[in-house]
């Protein structure tokens, strides 16, 4: 059993309920960073059925399970590279050990790189997306926060590498981009002014799409 009691539920759960034989725990509480709001976020195999999504608020821990058949696990893809980091709780055989070790085959191979013209039109639609959200109405602040949001993931994806998603995004940022952490420190503040976001812009694609600088 786990020292975790929530870890060893979704474990009883998977296995009784869903008849999982493997499961894999992955995101904060694998990596040690988890905190307070952290979802526990477990992935379990079972040999056939659909997928299946259990998301829900636990004895105060929000849970995020996913189940799935057997042959998604055998053959995966860059959509399941947020389990790379995973650590298996129980399996069948090596079936989940295999898995993590494709998953870091996969991310060593890095994204499908974007084209010189699809960086210019990434850019040209932030810009874009400036010039509406100086309207200060619903729409206009709706496609502010869409950009702030878009901005993070565009940040790697233009530079030929993996989205880590926004946590592991934003230390990366702290510990080796400083300018970067900061400028977007001051553009995610509330009522932050539009020129602070555009200088979020500037610095985003300030690197060419070749460009491999961290």
């Amino acid at each position: 059993m786990n020292m975790d009691p929530t870890i060893d539920y979704i474990c009883d759960l998977l296995r009784t309920k869903h008849g999982c034989h493997s499961a894999i725990l992955y995101g904060s509480h694998a990596r040690g960073d988890a905190t307070s709001t952290s979802d526990y976020d477990v992935a379990g195999i079972r040999e056939s059925g659909e997928t299946f999504r259990d998301a829900r608020l636990w004895n105060g821990s929000y849970l995020d399970v996913f189940v799935y058949p057997q042959e998604k696990i055998l053959s995966p893809d860059e959509s399941m590279i947020h389990m790379r980091q995973g650590k298996v709780l129980f399996q069948k055989a090596d079936l989940a050990t295999r898995f993590l070790l494709k998953l870091n085959e996969i991310f060593s191979a890095g994204p499908k790189r974007l084209t010189p013209d699809e960086v210019n039109a990434r850019a040209v639609w932030a810009r874009k997306m400036i010039d509406r959200a100086r309207a200060g109405d619903v729409e206009g602040n709706f496609r502010r926060a869409w950009l702030l949001t878009a901005l993070l993931e565009d940040y790697f994806l233009i530079r030929g590498q993996w989205y880590p998603g926004p946590r592991e995004s934003l230390r990366h940022f702290q510990q080796i981009r400083p300018d970067l952490y900061s400028t977007f420190d001051a553009a995610l503040k509330p009522g932050a002014a539009l020129y602070l976001i555009e200088a979020l812009v500037e610095l985003v694609f300030a690197t060419s799409a070749s460009s491999t600088k961290p």
